[in-house]
């Protein structure tokens, strides 16, 4: 009777799994729409609630973990991830040799081969416009990094106007935004500003969701109680942690860690609005992250936010101003110059950057920043150890995790059991820091990570797994 009862239970899983597919693919085709009209300002779609990452065609952006020791500010695998809908600076080119590339223009086209939701709604809350590619990004503008003055001038003086101007003081420079002059393309703008400026970085204001990083719904745990014990203890090395995510609520789970919120994010309005951040915030504290710097970059529906590059790179300028040697990414969406440029500015700084591998299916393209070079791109599996069914694969996958019914903090209060790679992440970037904390350097803690993984799938390093399982 018991077996028969788990075969039952488990056709009923498989049973809703199948219904929330064609749930997705019916959205997915009503945001379509909204992408395929003018500008999608006047349609519908706040009632769909995909997982944004279905599988597209084309192969991933970067490389293996390098675990010969490099440099410190060199280091790097990707990773990837996967969440619930519910609720030294002087040497920029540190990180460079850790990963071979692989074509990130192709990876960015194939990115938009399948429509998001998150992508509908920007284009839709945001009028935003496509580049070459089919990336949604803001329409009319430019974004630099390190303009010149003199450059700045003369972009004046052809009809450019500055929309915004930060100062990133942890670097010592400034990102610009924009405004291009009226009937000027945005892919004509983007080469007159790179030919006024060739020594600035130069790109489309790209967006970003959580969705790319993200399937499925959280399943509440009715005994909570009895799941807790289940979490595995605090490590008695205290660690910091950045991460970049949704906003975080107060949890029992966190109580023993110190959470220093952004304040250029903004709050949660309701508890659906942290449901990512607050369960990626619990699985670090539960492996020993005393501290969290916890930066929101999104806005947005609740279940599917996106964001755009300035405030990614705010964020990280923020992080890099911080004391964590890691920086865990809940971020997913098409390769950025800018994005490229603080990644790289991370790495020579010491920092550690681990991302969600992605959860398009074994058909998806890269995606970034888990697919960029010195990035820790994780991917996730089962209990049984068997890959995630919608994990990315690609040369740029770095290790594996469990990231399948994993028990984290709900920001409703409770907890809940999470699907998809950003649910792996955390535990690499908790293991990682700990590493850190204890004072090795970052290439012997990539070194050690690479080392202690078990090997799974084809023998040796491979696209599903990396190159293996940490526990």
């Amino acid at each position: 009777e018991a077996r028969e009862s788990g075969r039952a239970q488990a056709r009923e899983r498989n049973e809703a799994d199948d219904r929330e597919e064609r749930d997705d693919a019916r959205a997915e085709i009503r945001a379509a729409r909204v992408l395929d009209s003018d500008d999608g300002d006047d349609r519908e779609v706040d009632d769909i609630e995909v997982d944004d990452d279905k599988a597209g065609s084309g192969q991933s952006g970067s490389g293996q973990l390098d675990d010969d020791g490099a440099d410190d500010s060199n280091s790097g695998s990707s990773s990837s991830d996967d969440g619930d809908s519910d609720d030294g600076e002087s040497d920029d080119s540190a990180s460079d040799d850790s990963q071979t590339g692989i074509g990130a223009a192709a990876g960015a086209q194939a990115l938009m081969s399948t429509v998001f939701a998150w992508q509908a709604d920007a284009i839709r809350r945001e009028g935003a416009e496509r580049d070459t590619t089919g990336n949604p990004v803001r329409r009319g503008e430019v974004i630099a990094f390190a303009l010149p003055a003199r450059a700045e001038r003369r972009l004046a003086a052809a009809g450019y106007r500055v929309i915004s101007r930060k100062a990133l003081a942890a670097l010592g420079e400034e990102v610009v935004r924009l405004g291009v002059p009226r009937g000027r393309s945005l892919a004509a703008a983007i080469g007159e500003v790179r030919k006024a400026a060739p020594s600035a970085i130069i790109d489309y204001e790209h967006y970003y969701g959580l969705g790319l990083a993200t399937r499925g719904k959280a399943k509440r745990v009715r005994k909570a109680k009895a799941m807790v014990a289940t979490t595995p203890a605090a490590k008695p090395v205290a660690i910091s942690v950045g991460m970049i995510d949704t906003a975080v609520a107060a949890h029992p789970a966190l109580a023993r860690a110190r959470v220093v919120a952004w304040s250029g994010g903004d709050p949660a309005r309701n508890a659906g609005a942290a449901a990512h951040g607050t369960a990626v915030a619990s699985l670090l504290a539960a492996r020993g992250a005393g501290t969290i710097y916890s930066a929101n970059i999104f806005r947005g529906p609740a279940g599917r936010p996106y964001t755009s590059i300035d405030a990614l790179v705010e964020a990280m300028e923020w992080l890099l101003s911080q004391n964590a040697p890691v920086i865990n990414m809940s971020i997913a969406g098409p390769p950025n110059a800018l994005l490229e440029k603080m990644v790289k500015r991370a790495g020579a700084r010491g920092r550690i950057i681990v991302a969600a591998a992605g959860n398009g299916g074994p058909a998806a393209p890269a995606v970034f920043p888990a697919a960029l070079p010195g990035v820790v791109a994780v991917t996730a599996v089962d209990p049984a150890l068997k890959i995630y069914r919608y994990a990315n694969r690609g040369r740029y996958i770095g290790v594996a995790a469990q990231g399948v019914d994993v028990l984290a903090a709900s920001s409703s209060g409770g907890f809940a059991r999470h699907s998809g790679t950003s649910f792996a992440a955390p535990l690499i970037a908790a293991r990682v820091a700990g590493c850190r904390a204890e004072g090795s350097r970052n290439a012997a803690c990539i070194s050690k990570l690479v080392k202690s993984a078990r090997d799974l799938g084809t023998r040796g390093f491979d696209e599903t797994y990396g190159h293996g399982y940490i526990e």
